[in-house]
């Protein structure tokens, strides 16, 4: 059986469409959130937002689904991953968490910023959809 990660690999090789070069990094923020899991310098808090960013790659329907959009279909599960990014480096005090279990092309800090500042231009109105998946209501 295939690794998940390499299954994005495959869905967004050679992408060149709309936000290409964030949503050619889909694979290394899997990758990120998985790792993250495993960093015992992780906080507890967001162990749970994690989990929920990992499973949310995988959701069938998810606010812009895949099936329906293609390769740009994984620009809400990039969001999500950079809001919980964020969210770890706030709770750890320092960018080293992320630096030390990021492998993207893009630097990681600047790209989680550079993700949360174009939140409308990435993903429109749906914030509030994505963001259900992770906290409770």
């Amino acid at each position: 059986m295939k690794r998940f990660d390499s299954m994005l690999e495959e869905a967004v090789s050679g992408y060149e469409g709309k936000f290409s070069e964030i949503v050619c990094e889909a694979p290394a923020f899997y990758r990120l959130m998985v790792r993250l899991l495993d960093d015992s310098h992780l906080p507890k808090q967001p162990s749970q937002l994690i989990i929920a960013a990992i499973a949310y790659f995988i959701l069938p329907s998810d606010a812009i689904p895949e099936d329906k959009y293609g390769p740009i279909g994984y620009i809400d599960d990039v969001f999500l991953c950079a809001f919980v990014a964020d969210r770890v480096m706030t709770e750890a005090g320092s960018v080293d968490i992320l630096k030390r279990n990021w492998d993207g092309k893009m630097p990681i800090v600047p790209l989680v910023k550079e993700i949360l500042d174009r939140e409308k231009e990435l993903i429109g109105d749906k914030k509030d959809l994505i963001l259900k998946y992770i906290y409770e209501e």
